[in-house]
């Protein structure tokens, strides 16, 4: 039986994702493939985490780490993404037993088993990654720009260079990075990470939404592919990555909705009632929001030559002032 080692990061806002994630990944393994699962809590109750234990079976090993983004603090959020993230720098001292670990952000689902992955040889790497294709045109200007959500990590050699302290260095020596820890691995991994195929972290949902800037033949142009649909792809694929803000926990209109719901049935928290939202509503909700900061500012616009035309530069920008605060 062959043992492959798994680490999820979770904190109280994604309990739920976790648990989803978790199931999808046990429920889609082979009979010969054993799963030690190590999951890092930073947050949850211990009512919730020994819910996790409750995945545990024969070939299942659940293996529950309590740390602390504390060291992190004072780093600005990246949209729903926080300094939790900034643990998988520290996993190589969280897993010191382990020489490998394959690395999951919990806004994944797992469709095939991952032995194929894990076995992957990285023994020259820190780790092998799939290219992030929204960012593959970076500020960074790295070549390869990949995503840190699903990495198979080479904690053996992270260890013996020190990168865990280089990653915390690197991170807390500014707030110029866009994103919460992946500049910072980028930057440190770029000459030492192996590409992987699309088939493992595969952005189905995310692609589906914009297919204008992302289509196939874009997508297969950056992983030298010649998939014929993105449903191919998603076929193919190893891991589904639920990239973006519309997550299928939060949205019940999202894509995958359907899929995911059928694995968070299997998990322990099955009897949480999920407070979701309308995604269609939500993106109303910006179209809206920008019409109306158009007309504002068409409006604003209009007076200020008015009045730029009539009474002067400086009078002209008093009345734009006195009008902005009047709107609020």
């Amino acid at each position: 039986m062959t043992r492959v080692s798994v680490a999820f990061i979770c904190d109280s806002n994604y309990i739920i994702a976790t648990a989803g994630a978790v199931a999808s990944l046990i429920y889609n393994k082979n009979k010969d493939t054993y799963y030690d699962i190590y999951i890092i809590i930073a947050g949850p109750t211990e009512i919730e985490i020994e819910k996790f234990y409750e995945f545990k079976g024969s070939d299942t090993e659940i293996h529950i780490i309590r740390a602390s983004p504390e060291k992190y603090d004072g780093l600005q959020n990246f949209n729903y993404i926080t300094s939790t993230a900034c643990l998988k720098f520290d996993l190589p001292d969280l897993i010191p037993h382990q020489d490998k670990v394959l690395y999951l952000d919990s806004d994944v689902m797992i469709l095939k088993d991952l032995k194929s992955m894990f076995e992957t040889d990285i023994k020259d790497y820190y780790a092998g990654a799939v290219r992030d294709v929204p960012l593959i045109d970076n500020k960074l200007n790295i070549k390869n720009y990949f995503n840190s959500g699903v990495m198979l990590l080479n904690l053996n050699m992270m260890r013996k260079h020190g990168i865990s302290q280089a990653l915390y260095n690197l991170r807390m020596s500014t707030n110029k990075y866009d994103f919460m820890d992946q500049d910072c691995l980028n930057i440190l991994f770029e000459k030492k990470v192996k590409l992987l195929p699309v088939k493992y972290n595969f952005f189905y949902n995310y692609f589906l939404q914009d297919t204008k800037n992302y289509t196939l033949e874009y997508i297969n142009k950056c992983f030298g592919t010649n998939y014929s649909s993105f449903h191919n792809i998603k076929k193919d694929s190893f891991i589904i990555h639920m990239a973006g803000h519309y997550k299928p926990w939060i949205y019940f209109d999202s894509v995958l909705v359907d899929e995911w719901d059928k694995y968070f049935k299997k998990t322990p928290f099955n009897n949480y009632k999920l407070k979701r939202k309308s995604m269609k509503m939500k993106e109303l909700q910006i179209k809206l929001g920008a019409f109306i900061l158009s007309y504002k500012l068409t409006y604003l616009l209009y007076f200020f030559l008015k009045f730029w035309r009539d009474y002067g530069f400086i009078f002209a920008m008093g009345k734009v002032k006195n009008r902005l605060f009047n709107d609020g």
